[in-house]
């Protein structure tokens, strides 16, 4: 037996046993009638607040689905960019210029340094 229909019995057991009290001192239709009313209030209360926990449970559910689409983007740009570092580190300078070759052999250290920050 679920939650609610625990609930609902457990409420009906209260006005069934509620009503033969009152029934049998005489005083029972009127005040029956009250405690229709304040249960009847009660549900409605209760599912209004039904109806707000399954809104607040589909806006959780869509945030985790887009921080999930999210985490996808990323991981797979890291991915590309780890790629594209090692593309770059496997590379070997190839010319006789010593500016080129010291700026191409700082770019395969930095992209070795970057790659060894990933694997860490």
């Amino acid at each position: 037996m679920d939650k609610l229909q625990e609930v609902k019995k457990f409420d009906i057991t209260i006005f069934t046993s509620w009503l033969k009290k009152y029934a049998e001192c005489g005083e029972g239709l009127e005040k029956a009638w009250h405690f229709l009313i304040e249960q009847a209030e009660l549900a409605e209360k209760r599912q209004e607040i039904i109806e707000e926990n399954k809104r607040q449970q589909e806006v959780t559910v869509h945030q985790f689905r887009q921080a999930q689409k999210e985490i996808q983007r990323i991981t797979k740009e890291s991915d590309d960019f780890k790629q594209a570092l090692e593309k770059i580190a496997a590379l070997k300078p190839s010319t006789n210029n010593d500016i080129n070759a010291c700026n191409f052999q700082f770019a395969i250290t930095t992209a070795n340094l970057a790659l060894e920050g990933a694997a860490e």
